[in-house]
């Protein structure tokens, strides 16, 4: 029985190797095969796949996918589409004969980086526009436009390019989207509105006091307060004296005029006071005078002196706040520029009492100055708000006494007296 088995072993195996070195036809399709469309009938599988492939390339060479961005065209072909399918389970399937479908799968090769490529051609950045501050210039403030950027929004055109290519291979057309600018002109503009301004006048005659003020303004021109910073007048002007150019002219002390360094000086500070009460600024410290000055209504001066007296305010506004100081023609003038408010500011000064001088004094000699007599008063200061030019609060800001001045005279001349005899000639 083993010499049997044996043999019958070894005829399978000659049989086997006759077959496989050509000895049987290969295996066929029946007739009335088809895989998408493409008739295999009689086919061997080797070259009903190659027929199938081909005619698969044919018709893929036909297939277009285009696309238009803003009337720009992108046209993409074979060997730029390409298509996967199910190739060998069809032709698996088929074997039974029978019409079978080709699953198909068309795509844009390296889609991710083309597609990525296409939307870079139109990114366009925006560009905020800018202002530039030049306290110096008549109009401090000038601004380069902002320029709106633009984009291609990626995911849609990814939907789009599927969609075409999954389906009839429609025309693709979209449009890029507008980036517009975060900060605009007008946006700056909004952060640069004249908030306040005030004026005093002096005289260019008393040449060091018109240059102590002249030599304050210049300090104080192109000051710029962040939100929520407080100004210091004494520390943005410096100290009063010779090394910081500053000339000798007359100061009010203690309810005289003397001579001292830095005379004028007080008339910038209370300009600025003024001009910060008219912008909305919150004044956290200010100090009158001991006599009342000429070039401001009672209850509106600010006097600066040494290290103890200080003009102050803080900046509530919420965003910078630019100051310019401008001092020509025998005038000073302060600017605040920053946010818009919607609310304008009018100062009103009350006298309340006006207080006489004492007794006149006479000048012992040649040497004494001389000056006329001086009423003092009290006053208030009010801070009345409007907005949209009606008024919405009247404030009470400070209440002040000034001095009276005692004026100084010429000795008057002492009359001699008439020593002419009493008698009558006869």
């Amino acid at each position: 029985m083993g010499g049997k088995f044996l043999k019958a072993l070894s005829l399978a195996m000659i049989a086997g190797v006759f077959f496989i070195f050509g000895g049987a036809a290969p295996a066929r399709f029946p007739a009335g095969t088809s895989v998408d469309g493409t008739d295999i009938s009689g086919l061997t599988y080797a070259r009903a796949e190659e027929t199938v492939r081909r005619e698969l390339r044919g018709r893929l060479m036909q297939k277009r996918l285009r696309i238009v961005v803003d009337g720009k065209t992108f046209d993409f072909r074979y060997p730029e589409i390409n298509v996967k399918t199910d190739m060998r389970a069809a032709l698996s399937s088929a074997r039974k004969g029978g019409a079978h479908a080709l699953a198909k799968r068309y795509y844009l090769v390296s889609g991710d980086t083309v597609l990525r490529g296409i939307c870079d051609t139109f990114y366009q950045k925006s560009e905020n526009a800018e202002m530039i501050f030049d306290a110096s210039a008549r109009e401090p403030f000038s601004y380069r436009a902002e320029k709106s950027g633009r984009f291609l929004e990626g995911a849609v055109l990814e939907r789009a390019a599927e969609t075409s290519l999954g389906g009839g291979f429609e025309e693709i057309r979209l449009q890029t989207v507008r980036a517009p600018a975060r900060v605009t002109v007008q946006k700056l503009r909004d952060l640069t509105c004249l908030l306040g301004s005030f004026t005093t006048k002096f005289s260019r005659s008393a040449a060091a006091r018109a240059g102590n003020i002249a030599l304050a303004g210049k300090k104080l021109n192109g000051t710029v307060l962040a939100a929520g910073e407080e100004f210091s007048f004494n520390r943005t002007v410096g100290e009063r004296t010779r090394a910081n150019g500053f000339s000798e002219a007359p100061v009010i002390f203690d309810g005289e005029f003397i001579s001292g360094v830095g005379g004028g000086v007080c008339q910038a500070s209370t300009t600025v006071y003024n001009a910060a009460l008219l912008a909305g600024m919150e004044i956290t410290e200010y100090h009158p005078h001991s006599l009342s000055v000429g070039y401001v209504e009672p209850s509106f001066d600010a006097m600066v002196s040494g290290k103890n007296c200080d003009l102050r305010f803080v900046n509530r506004t919420g965003a910078p706040v630019y100051l310019t100081c401008r001092v020509e023609n025998g005038a000073i003038t302060v600017s605040l520029y920053g946010k818009k408010s919607a609310y304008t500011f009018r100062r009103e000064s009350v006298v309340t009492e006006k207080i006489s001088p004492p007794e006149p004094e006479y000048a012992e000699d040649g040497n004494t100055k001389l000056r006329s007599a001086k009423d003092g008063l009290k006053s208030c200061g009010y801070l009345v708000r409007y907005r949209q030019g009606v008024a919405v609060e009247k404030k009470l800001i400070r209440k002040d006494s000034y001095a009276p001045v005692r004026a100084v005279l010429p000795k008057p001349e002492e009359k001699e007296e008439d020593i002419t005899p009493n008698f009558t000639i006869s």
